[in-house]
């Protein structure tokens, strides 16, 4: 099991730009931050420069001889040995993606001088040449006033460039290498690279406390519960894609089935006529589409169509528990229950990998979703991942922001092999292979978000 919680996650058919908080800022490279010691540095990056030059890096303020040292691990493809022209004595490296960091202005005076000999163990630090291999924090160089910066104060011009040659703005790299806030960053982050991939879903809904559907992606629009034009306010609680991805069901509060494109209506909570009010919490389909399960607050579980019954809490003999989430298995033949202690039930053929009591850990989850195998994930509130006989691939503390929605569902890729959760207002977050297509603030819009559905959902 791992888990992240590092201090300091209506109605439309738009597909949005993504935000979710980290892809809003700028674009940023984890370094290792380029100058050994105390320097002073602004965001100059697009500043007028002479000639109607437009600067392509940050000024890094210090003193002469200061050591230069690598931001990644890579390969020197320039050492420039010249003085002269606008850049001076450069050095230039090159990471396994492609990408090129130039240091620019370094040294050109013997130690203690101005006298502008250019000694070369003055520029480079030994053994540094084009074709060198260097390790993240290895010196490279010394900093200087070489090039046009010849009676300016000395310091580092240090540009990235994406592997097309693109200059991009270092100020948000360098802050956070600094151990600084850079927009809405406290920290690179902690998380495993994400992989994103088509593969994942070819989109997702969003839905609304009101039953309002926000669609993303190529998830068609095929109707909301406000657009039911019912009257009386409905508390819709969770959503579900019908197997073909042309159609989703939403569950209300009292246990009602709202169907929309080719989602088929087999029966409902409130159809039952039971003599005890019940709770509804979540809804689950078959993996023939034929057939869904509603959980209810105890745990009790109600089958429709070819939904099987494997059990329940109650039936356990445990009243007291409350529970939130039913995450049927890959075989349909079992589910899992999530109590809102982190506890989990296991049913039919679902193999119990573990709990959050179980690690001895007091928190608020929310959510619950499987893994491609065997084995699930559960969501905090707070946005932090357990993971249970499946690799951890991310959390939402984990991302490095400042700050974070709460989290509310967490809901597998088609592939099993990533996730995406979703904040209480809308942000969407994407895991493992995931793949994003935009997220609810994105669209200017303000509502409370409870639920996010996949399609297509791969049989699931």
């Amino acid at each position: 099991m791992r888990r992240f919680a590092i201090l300091l996650l209506l109605l439309t058919v738009a597909a949005a730009t993504p935000s979710a908080g980290a892809l809003d800022d700028p674009e940023f490279r984890e370094l290792w931050f380029p100058v050994d010691g105390v320097v002073q540095f602004s965001d100059d990056f697009g500043d007028p420069r002479s000639g109607g030059r437009i600067h392509e890096g940050n000024d890094l303020m210090g003193t002469k001889m200061q050591k230069l040292v690598a931001v990644t691990d890579g390969t020197v493809t320039t050492a420039r040995l010249d003085a002269s022209g606008l850049s001076g004595n450069m050095l230039t490296i090159k990471d396994a993606d492609g990408w090129q960091y130039r240091y620019i202005h370094l040294n050109n005076d013997t130690p203690g001088t101005d006298d502008g000999l250019n000694p070369l163990d003055g520029v480079f630090a030994p053994g540094i040449a084009a074709g060198t291999k260097v390790k993240a924090g290895q010196p490279v160089g010394y900093l200087g006033d070489s090039g046009n910066a010849e009676g300016t104060s000395p310091h580092l011009h240090f540009e990235m460039r994406k592997p097309d040659g693109t200059a991009i703005n270092p100020w948000t790299s360098l802050r956070l290498a600094n151990g600084l806030a850079a927009g809405t960053r406290c920290s690179y982050g902690v998380n495993p690279k994400a992989k994103p991939s088509a593969a994942s879903g070819a989109g997702y809904y969003v839905l609304g406390s009101d039953g309002g559907i926000f669609t993303f992606g190529k998830a068609p629009y095929l109707g909301s519960v406000p657009g039911l034009g019912l009257g009386a306010k409905v508390t819709a609680l969770r959503l579900t894609t019908t197997k073909t991805g042309l159609g989703y069901y939403v569950l209300g509060a009292d246990g009602g089935i709202f169907t929309f494109g080719d989602a088929e209506f087999v029966g409902s909570v409130p159809g039952l006529q039971l003599a005890a009010k019940v709770r509804a919490l979540d809804l689950q389909r078959t993996a023939s589409g034929k057939g869904y399960w509603i959980l209810g607050e105890d745990g009790g579980v109600f089958t429709f169509g070819d939904a099987e019954y494997f059990g329940s809490v109650p039936g356990l003999g445990i009243d007291s528990a409350k529970a939130l989430r039913l995450v049927p298995t890959l075989t349909g033949k079992g589910y899992w229950v999530l109590g809102a202690d982190g506890g989990v039930f296991s049913f039919g053929d679902a193999v119990y990998a573990g709990s959050v009591p179980g690690e001895g850990v007091v928190t608020k989850v929310v959510a619950m979703a499987p893994g491609a195998k065997s084995g699930y994930w559960v969501l905090a509130q707070d946005g932090g991942v357990f993971s249970f006989g499946v690799p951890f691939l991310g959390s939402v503390p984990g991302t490095g922001l400042c700050a974070w929605p709460k989290g509310v569902q967490l809901a597998p890729t088609a592939t099993g092999n990533g996730y995406w959760v979703v904040g209480d207002e809308g942000s969407v977050f994407a895991f493992g292979d995931a793949a994003r297509h935009g997220d609810v603030p994105s669209l200017g819009v303000k509502m409370r978000a409870v639920d996010l559905a996949a399609v297509p959902y791969a049989g699931r």
